[in-house]
């Protein structure tokens, strides 16, 4: 590291301590770490309200401090904060440390079954705090308590140079792609690059990749309109391992029962602020993209039935990849995940198709909170 790295990392650690010291005397901080942007939908639409609602309901005994852009803690380095206590909470994208949280990449990985955000939240929410409790587990064993997540909206071929619009396209691109993500490209003939999504924008510059796997608002989110110029408009599928609340199972112990109830009350809320806003960026995005000279691109009948063939054989290799990391009960998890894909799909559906209003949003958030985070029992 050098001296002006080690620099920057002790002027953040002191900035940490004393506000930790600061907070001892009166209400209690939290540091919050994740490996995004502050202007991320994810801090500036979801956390940052909710860190106002909890010091709000709590009457100011608790606050919170956040570290976003990996200046703390990256992806691949976020469990390890937590557990290490240098964090109180992260975001934790499961992606990035498959064998630290086996059981939890297992369900993201099935990133075939998703066509919908919205139901691909409650779904995940549903397995991961109710129905899966080795899958929590997962996370406990680390000493994070997992709270919340969130699904992104379909990923596309987001690309610098030449749009993907037929299989042939793919073939010897080096493409960012995580997880299924990652094994879809190299069934398409392409090389798949592990790096976390900040990562992406100046691997891109650098000529470290072709393309990108990626959901519609990181056009905005990271700037990549300033490079990927072609967008292939259909989705392949969703990433849904990006549990964005997550606590110090110490720290959880140490707040009083006001305060556990205010961050527990304030989840429903966060989560459907998240998925609204990936939903309503998704149409925006593509309108801005197009003005900063983004090109929309058709993808063939044979790139959908190649990415279809996909689907149907990716399953099996999730299976067999989570029992390799010592996962013994994939398939069970892997049918109650499907279940709770087809139960929200049914709400989804009858809330309404296409895009939601207001009101119909307040219908989903009061189905997150009735249908999961009302059951949820926190140690």
């Amino acid at each position: 590291m050098s001296k002006v790295a080690r620099g920057a990392s002790i002027a953040v650690l002191s900035v940490m301590v004393s506000g930790l010291a600061a907070g001892s005397a009166g209400a209690r901080e939290l540091i919050y770490v994740s490996n995004i942007p502050a202007k991320h939908p994810t801090h500036a639409i979801g956390l940052d309200p909710y860190f106002e609602a909890v010091t709000k309901a709590t009457g100011g005994s608790l606050t919170f401090k956040s570290y976003p852009g990996g200046t703390v803690a990256g992806g691949k380095t976020a469990v390890n904060a937590v557990q290490n206590g240098t964090a109180d909470m992260a975001l934790i994208a499961d992606v990035y440390t498959p064998n630290d949280l086996p059981v939890s990449t297992l369900v993201s990985d099935l990133a075939v079954l998703g066509k919908d955000a919205r139901v691909m939240t409650g779904a995940v929410n549903q397995t991961l705090l109710l129905d899966c409790a080795s899958c929590k587990q997962d996370y406990l064993r680390h000493k994070v308590l997992p709270l919340a997540s969130y699904s992104l909206t379909p990923y596309h071929f987001l690309c610098s140079k030449s749009g993907i619009t037929k299989p042939e396209d793919v073939k010897g691109r080096k493409i960012r792609g995580t997880g299924s993500m990652g094994q879809l490209v190299a069934a398409l003939g392409g090389t798949p690059v592990n790096i976390t999504s900040g990562e992406i924008y100046e691997a891109m510059q650098r000529g470290q990749i072709d393309c990108s796997l990626g959901p519609m608002p990181w056009l905005r989110s990271y700037s990549l309109w300033d490079m990927a110029k072609f967008v292939t408009s259909n989705g392949v599928g969703t990433y849904h391992g990006t549990n964005f609340i997550n606590i110090r199972t110490d720290t959880w112990k140490k707040l009083s029962p006001k305060e556990r109830q205010a961050m527990a009350d304030g989840l429903p809320h966060a989560t459907r602020l998240i998925a609204e806003a990936y939903e309503k960026d998704d149409d925006n995005v593509v309108a801005e993209g197009k003005a900063k000279g983004v090109e929309m691109v058709e993808a063939t009948p044979a790139l959908e039935e190649a990415v279809a063939a996909f689907r149907d054989k990716d399953i099996k290799r999730v299976i067999e990849t989570a029992k390799s990391r010592g996962v013994k009960d994939a398939e069970q998890i892997v049918e109650q995940f499907k279940r709770n894909v087809e139960q929200w799909t049914k709400l989804v559906d009858e809330i309404g198709k296409g895009t939601w209003t207001e009101a119909q949003w307040d219908k989903y958030e009061a189905l997150l909170k009735s249908q999961i985070f009302a059951k949820v029992k926190y140690p």
